[in-house]
């Protein structure tokens, strides 16, 4: 048993010996692909060894995670889970190449923040229930985008659309930067957006916010609505991204980790970078997060159910 806690204690110290591949399931340039590299220059750092961050978009995410998922249980190989590839994505499709619930070691939470309700300067409309008066005005011909059929932006659209009893048509992407493209381009009209690939657009108002997805206000955007004070009460959301390991990786290499990363959280220069885009560093134990990754994935099997939308 003393050998045992001391090649453990062992390994800790040890880890990392070479670099880390952190794999991140959307393309370069959206909100995303920032937390991942914020968090990436703090952990190489931190360890002394590279953190290289590996894009891997499309398939929502299912590419990135399989990736993973069948990759040494080292430590070595990471990948940058959110809402839609943990807790959404299992429900979605009916086969998967991976188990979202038994293949992967949840490390922490990175960020948390709600999404940003934004439409096109050029839509006639310059609040939620303006939109909506305008939606039903024009079933069928307002358009919004998200990350991929089942991402969570389109389940935001789903549920907005079921309580407002309005029809919008939904266009799915590959990321979230080729959906703020189209948004700027007035390709689309609206998005459910998180907050960290659209907020300089909105200070510059190329894009206009029409409500927060959190039950409070932001301090970023404290002229944004919640949802609730719309009058809505189905649309309390959040858009979370973390880190997960492979099944199986050792203890000590994930507390290890777990360390650097709430370090990391609460560093001057992440805070910062990520303020830049209004996103919030967040981070918990590994116990922690398995229970949220585990509460998140019982409430969207039911809005999933419910919504009767299956992936493309």
């Amino acid at each position: 048993m003393a050998c045992a806690v001391f090649s453990t204690s062992v390994l800790a110290q040890q880890f990392p010996v070479k670099p880390i591949r952190l794999v991140v399931p959307v393309p370069p340039g959206g909100g995303a692909d920032l937390v991942a590299r914020s968090y990436a220059m703090q952990l190489t750092k931190a360890f002394g060894h590279q953190v290289v961050v590996d894009n891997r978009g499309g398939a929502a995410g299912i590419i990135a995670m399989d990736a993973v998922a069948k990759a040494p249980a080292d430590g070595y190989t990471l990948v940058q889970t959110n809402i839609s590839t943990i807790s959404i994505n299992p429900f979605m499709y009916e086969k998967l190449p991976y188990d979202a619930r038994s293949d992967f070691a949840p490390v922490s939470i990175t960020t948390l923040n709600p999404l940003l309700f934004v439409i096109h300067p050029g839509v006639p409309a310059r609040s939620v229930r303006e939109l909506v008066a305008l939606a039903k005005a024009k079933p069928g011909q307002l358009a919004y985008g998200s990350l991929g059929s089942g991402s969570i932006q389109h389940l935001a659209g789903h549920i907005f659309s079921k309580e407002a009893a309005i029809t919008l048509v939904h266009v799915p992407y590959k990321g979230a930067a080729p959906v703020t493209v189209d948004l700027l381009a007035a390709q689309l009209q609206m998005a459910f957006s998180g907050v960290g690939t659209v907020a300089a657009h909105v200070k510059s108002g190329r894009v206009v916010a029409l409500a927060v997805t959190s039950q409070r206000r932001m301090d970023y955007f404290s002229e944004v609505p919640t949802f609730q004070e719309t009058g809505m009460t189905t649309m309390n959301i959040s858009l979370w991204n973390g880190i997960l390991a492979p099944a199986r990786t050792p203890a000590a290499v994930i507390q290890r980790l777990n360390a650097e990363i709430r370090k990391a959280s609460t560093s001057p220069e992440l805070t910062q970078a990520l303020g830049t885009q209004a996103t919030t560093a967040v981070s918990n134990a590994p116990e922690e997060f398995a229970a949220f990754i585990k509460a998140e994935q019982a409430r969207f099997a039911g809005i999933v159910k419910e919504s009767g939308i299956r992936a493309d």
